[in-house]
């Protein structure tokens, strides 16, 4: 049996509320293999969030021998599963491994009479279809069985394992310290290259850190910046393009690129019903240089903060905050389009510069420029092809770039995103986007509270301390110290005890219980179940069942209606992934707008 050109493994993450539409697009998948023998390799990994339905590995490689095989089934796993569990956990890393190792390695296989293991072929494609958001860990690939979610270094981990040579893994084993079972377990030959094509059929992961972190594990990415809507990519005529014969023995990178026109051209018919969508390719060859190029206007940005009383640092201050309010953006308003940033950045400070007339002070702003168009060119480079459809994305140029508003909203993804390679690997290098982001939310936009003044006069502004006192000793001595270096600020960031910063307990901020911020419980505003205001249960208005908005039912964005993700112990995570007003807070403090004649 000759071997084929493609084989494509698509990975659905469907225990959530995604289960549904995920059977409709494999039934789309299934039809493609019926265009003929000449049809690529194709699998699929369907976890589904029925108990009365395993999971279930498919071979759809052959015309009208569709294979349904149950997971638990599946005899001599790399990883055995503890038990027997018939609904497996799809955000555990060795799910990945086992299904990835029987399309591979050990599927039987058919041949006038002969029967042989594994479907290799001389191109890898590996699609992730399930809920996503971006280099965040919550909600990556949500399993709502098992209540987990799979960690971005985890999936590194599982690309660099089924990608991985003999020599890396063993030095992987060595390092580990495995031997016996252990070692062969984890040396075993999986597709030993890179990746020709890896798919996100979910959302937000178009980002710049996303791209960097996988670009030593594959060839090619097709990803969306902005979510994706329930019923996913329309794989039937994605993939059907393999089948032409025209389409046959091309580079992966014209690959991708059919793919994403297909996508797109798919989607038109839809934009009448209000859906938006994007989709790039890109080639993972450029991504260093591409980084490169943003790291050299990160630290033409941080230049023009050293001197807050400069007119550089005024003049670009304005013209940050100007674009970043112009520019196409996802992820609640978190992520930039990176184009679209270094085209308005461009921009606005040539218009700032022509308007002051020049000047040694403010030479800043050309160096500004000229920084923003080597990013794009790079970006032009990069990105193989980008597209739209729908308004709401018509500015996207196929990589966006994490921009938060607020420092609570750094705060709460510092933990992740300070441990991609993104981050840590261009650390040791010079200043980069994280340092500047520090800066920008930190310092430069971070509006400060303004000190207390107990013994100004009366008729004066008055700040004074209030609430309680607390009976410990090192309690002044810290407020003191702090308030020293802070002009008086004790700070409180979001999601802590007795903070008033979105998420939190006792906060009265949107979302949460007892508060009267509209769509929480026990609210009276807009959204709530009962109320005839827009948004609520029944209602054609905007945020209904059913809507295509990222963050909503309908969406691939995780965390969303629907999601076990959007309450509990995740509220306070999006409540203060949303906020836009970048202002210290405090308990402790009260005040009026003239101190009364008598305390």
């Amino acid at each position: 049996m000759n071997q084929k050109e493609w084989t494509i493994m698509i990975y659905m993450a469907g225990d959530n509320n995604l289960a549904v539409d995920m059977a409709y697009a494999m039934e789309q998948i299934k039809g493609v293999a019926a265009q003929g023998t000449d049809s690529p390799n194709l699998f699929v990994y369907y976890d589904g969030n029925s108990p009365a339905i395993p999971t279930l590995y498919c071979d759809f490689s052959e015309p009208g021998k569709p294979r349904y095989v149950r997971s638990y089934k599946v005899p001599n796993k790399l990883y055995p599963p503890i038990g027997k569990k018939e609904n497996e956990n799809a955000a555990d890393p060795r799910s990945i491994v086992n299904f990835v190792d029987w399309c591979v390695n050990t599927v039987e296989v058919e041949n006038d009479g002969e029967i042989s293991f594994g479907r290799r072929a001389d191109k890898y494609a590996l699609i992730f279809s399930g809920h996503s958001l971006g280099f965040q860990d919550i909600g990556l690939f949500k399993d709502e069985t098992s209540g987990k979610s799979m960690k971005m270094n985890e999936f590194y981990n599982v690309l660099a394992r089924l990608t991985g040579k003999r020599k890396e893994l063993d030095a992987r084993a060595d390092e580990d310290g495995y031997e016996g079972d252990a070692r062969k377990i984890a040396t075993k030959k999986l597709l030993d290259q890179n990746l020709d094509l890896l798919g996100f059929d979910s959302c937000v992961m178009g980002m710049l850190e996303v791209g960097y972190q996988f670009s030593d594990r594959a060839k090619t990415i097709i990803a969306s910046e902005g979510s994706v809507p329930s019923a996913g990519w329309t794989y039937a005529k994605i993939l059907g393009c393999l089948a032409r014969e025209q389409n046959r023995n091309v580079d992966p990178r014209e690959v991708a690129e059919l793919f994403v026109k297909e996508f797109i051209q798919s989607q038109d018919a839809y934009t009448v019903g209000g859906v938006s969508v994007d989709m790039a390719a890109w080639d993972l060859s450029r991504f260093d240089e591409l980084v490169g190029a943003f790291d050299d206007l990160a630290e033409i940005l941080l230049q023009s903060f050293t001197d807050e009383n400069s007119r550089i640092y005024k003049q670009m201050e304005r013209v940050i905050l100007q674009v970043h309010w112009k520019c196409q953006s996802y992820m609640y308003d978190q992520n930039v389009d990176l184009g679209d940033f270094c085209e308005l950045l461009d921009r606005e400070c040539g218009l700032v510069y022509d308007e002051l007339g020049g000047g040694d002070d403010i030479e800043t702003l050309r160096w500004v420029q000229r920084a923003c168009q080597a990013v794009l060119k790079e970006l032009r480079r990069a990105v193989i092809l980008s597209g739209f459809s729908g308004g709401g994305y018509q500015y996207s140029n196929g990589v966006s770039v994490f921009f938060p508003w607020s420092r609570e909203a750094y705060e709460v993804s510092k933990k992740n995103y300070e441990s991609l390679w993104f981050a840590k690997e261009a650390k040791r290098r010079r200043k980069t986007w994280t340092d500047f982001l520090k800066r920008y939310l930190y310092d430069v936009t971070r509006r400060k509270v303004e000190p207390m003044n107990p013994d100004c006069a009366p008729g004066m502004k008055y700040r004074y301390r209030s609430g309680v006192r607390f009976d410990e000793p090192i309690e002044a001595a810290l407020a003191a110290a702090v308030g020293a270096g802070n002009g008086g600020t004790i700070t409180k960031i979001a999601g802590q005890e007795g903070s008033k910063i979105a998420g939190q307990e006792g906060s009265k901020i949107a979302g949460q219980e007892g508060s009267k911020i509209a769509g929480q419980e026990g609210s009276k505003i807009a959204g709530q179940e009962g109320s005839k205001i827009a948004g609520q249960e029944g209602s054609k208005i905007a945020g209904q069942e059913g809507s295509k908005i990222a963050g909503q039912e309908g969406s691939k964005i995780a965390g969303q209606e629907g999601s076990k993700l959007a309450g509990g112990g995740s509220s306070a995570f999006f409540n203060s992934l949303r906020l836009f007003k970048n202002i210290d807070s405090r308990w402790d403090i009260s005040g009026f707008t003239k101190k009364p004649e008598k305390d």
